[in-house]
């Protein structure tokens, strides 16, 4: 297989990629602004009576809550990128699609989560291998 990848000249695709090295600091403050904007958005899905009642609303809160409490523990201890990717995609919208009229309120915390969610899945430029050297 080697002569092929000489004939179209492809490289090693083979190769491990570049380890990447945390910015701890820039993770940790991004691991705290998700846990606020968790926090705010608990706070206001605990607020909406309408729909206080429904067991799914509930169990998304809980949702909501364990992720907190997720992003604390990682925000205190160490962690690997590895956690943190899976913690951004275990985050999801409290409402898919178009939001109903009694949950205005909810769409630009659900945006900025949804937002600091993907940030968190990035190398940031200060992780990066060139950055290192």
């Amino acid at each position: 297989m080697g002569w092929l990848r000489r004939l179209f000249g492809g490289g090693d695709d083979l190769a491990p990629a570049a380890p990447v090295v945390l910015d701890v600091e820039a993770r940790k403050e991004q691991l705290q602004d998700l846990e606020r904007t968790l926090d705010q958005l608990v706070e206001v899905m605990k607020a909406n009576e309408q729909r206080r009642d429904n067991p799914a609303w509930r169990e998304r809160i809980a949702e909501y809550r364990r992720l907190s409490g997720e992003s604390y523990k990682l925000r205190a201890g160490t962690f690997t990128r590895e956690q943190l990717v899976d913690l951004a995609f275990e985050i999801r919208p409290v409402f898919g699609g178009e939001l109903p009229h009694d949950l205005r309120e909810i769409e630009p915390l659900q945006r900025e989560l949804m937002d600091k969610a993907e940030k968190l899945q990035v190398v940031l430029p200060s992780e990066r291998p060139e950055a290192a050297s």
